[in-house]
């Protein structure tokens, strides 16, 4: 009985102990599941941050407190052609260019105090090629102590080369500036020298250190000249003064006073505000004696004036003869009425006439340019039919337009009919815009003629996208003889008296010339004349 009534107690103890090892079973499980997900969690990190590492184009890397390499992703390859088996283990200097070792150690030694600085050094790559990285590296401190850096290398050799080629288009556009005759110059806002070439060293005597940053109006003026020259300059910069494109002054150069003619160009930043002016200075000081010189000789070369006019008058009239023959022959002899001519016989034929009519119409405008200036010319006003002396000048000027390709368009008003005017001035007027429009007319180009009826006045305009004219130079055009482009060796040719004529025959009608042009962008003759109030 009494061993029964063991058996009875120690039942509900083991029912304690197996209720206790499920419990403990239950933890352990739970405890593994949760250590599973840490796990599989901390797996996913590792292979996430892993996964970027390796795909950086960039280099990660770390290096111990001796410099040996103890970390480095694979982009390593990419850079210097070494796997990451072959850099880790080795010191750092292994990869470095000899003569970068110096300047980087000293680089690496204020990383470790402190200084986060970035810096450039060439590195050795497997294949034995140089290349270029730029480096950024912090030290790593546990418990106060430095053991090792941690560090991002980018590589630059790109970026090297073109810097290179940026260095070599400057030596370029420096070597350009320093062969040219002029003094080429920059200046800020200021007034100080920002650049200058080897022609405005050479004038002032000085060096280009010397010159950089010192203030023009101080080194090129005199002092009684430079404060004012300074307060045109700022009310420039502050807009209270136009810009001038264009002067000429007096400089102190160490030759003395000297007298140079400035082009200059405002320079702006993106914002379009002014930064400062760009400038270009020849020295005109032989011109500029020569000009004096030759206002003595205007004073004698008046008096040969009063003859002048009738001897080119004389003397264009006996030459008119005798070339209209050599014209009117050629043109026989090019079209085979006296026996076939080879082509090259015709190419100089061609030759011949076309350099006839040149003459020709040299001639003529002087005739009647020397006719003009005696006062012996007079207007005949005539009725004629507008639409008939058009098709006359479209004829004559067509195929000089056809030569260069260039769209020529006549547009006549319907309500210009007749009208009463000196015909064969008007046509003259017609033909030398025209003319000039397509000599300054690049090929392909475009030139619109419009005649048009303005209450009683005929307005008539001549447009063209050609090469334009500099707004200084407009009042130029009118003078007889006169050329923009005066050289020996200019690109158009002329006499200088197709606009003088067309001023004064407009002007002889009661009428104005107006002239509006733009610089590459083309320009716009036009002319108003009064018309009879009766038309047919």
């Amino acid at each position: 009985m009494i061993a029964k009534d063991k058996i009875k107690e120690e039942k509900p103890g083991e029912q304690d102990k197996q209720i206790i090892i499920e419990k403990l079973n239950e933890t352990v499980t739970n405890l593994t599941s949760k250590l599973e997900t840490a796990e599989s969690k901390l797996k996913s990190t590792e292979d996430f941050y892993t996964e970027r590492l390796n795909n950086l184009n960039d280099v990660l890397f770390s290096v111990d407190e001796e410099g040996v390499f103890t970390y480095i992703n694979p982009a390593i390859e990419n850079i210097t052609g070494y796997t990451i088996e072959e850099v880790l283990g080795t010191h750092f200097t292994k990869h470095v260019h000899p003569d970068d070792i110096c300047g980087l150690l000293e680089d690496i030694d204020r990383t470790v105090a402190g200084e986060h600085k970035p810096y450039m050094f060439r590195i050795v790559k497997k294949d034995g090629n140089i290349s270029y990285v730029h480096t950024t590296s912090r030290p790593i401190i546990k418990d106060g102590e430095f053991k090792g850096i941690n560090g991002l290398m980018v590589d630059i050799a790109r970026l090297k080369k073109v810097e290179v080629r940026l260095k070599e288009e400057r030596d370029r556009a420096q070597n350009y500036l320093d062969i040219v005759g002029v003094i080429i110059l920059v200046i800020d806002t200021a007034g100080n020298i920002k650049l200058i070439n080897k022609k405005g060293c050479e004038v002032f005597g000085c060096k280009e250190c010397q010159l950089i940053s010192s203030n023009w109006f101080d080194l090129a003026y005199s002092d009684e000249l430079k404060e004012a020259w300074k307060k045109d300059y700022n009310n420039f910069i502050l807009g209270k003064k136009p810009f001038k494109p264009y002067f000429e002054a007096t400089i102190q150069t160490k030759n003395g006073e000297r007298i140079f003619a400035w082009h200059n160009r405002c320079i702006k930043d993106e914002d379009g505000n002014i930064t400062g002016v760009l400038a270009s200075g020849n020295d005109i000081t032989e011109r500029k004696k020569a000009e004096q010189a030759l206002v003595f000789a205007k004073l004698i070369s008046e008096n040969a004036n009063r003859t002048k006019s009738q001897f080119l008058s004389n003397i264009s009239h006996e030459l008119r003869t005798p070339l209209n023959l050599i014209i009117g022959y050629s043109d026989l002899l090019h079209e085979d009425y006296v026996g076939a001519t080879t082509r090259e016989q015709k190419q100089y034929l061609e030759v011949i006439k076309r350099s006839g009519n040149r003459l020709l119409l040299l001639l003529n405008s002087m005739i009647e340019m020397s006719a003009v200036e005696e006062g012996n010319i007079e207007l005949k006003l005539k009725e004629f039919s507008v639409p008939v002396i058009i098709k006359d000048i479209k004829h004559s000027t067509m195929p000089m337009a056809k030569k260069k390709q260039i769209n020529l368009q006549f547009n006549l008003d319907d309500e210009v009919k007749t009208i009463k005017a000196d015909k064969n001035k008007i046509k003259t007027v017609l033909y030398n815009l025209i003319n000039n429009a397509i000599k300054f007319t690049p090929e392909c180009g475009n030139i619109n003629v419009n005649i048009m009826k303005e209450g009683k006045l005929l307005n008539v305009s001549v447009e063209d996208d050609g090469i334009g004219i500099e707004k200084e130079n407009i009042d130029q055009l009118f003078h007889p003889f006169s050329q923009i482009d005066s050289s020996l060796n200019r690109k158009f040719e002329g006499a200088g008296l197709g606009l003088s004529i067309v001023k004064e025959f407009v002007q002889m009608h009661g009428g104005k010339v107006q002239v509006e042009t733009e610089i590459d962008k083309g320009s716009k003759f036009s002319f108003i004349i009064p018309i009879s109030d009766e038309e047919n």
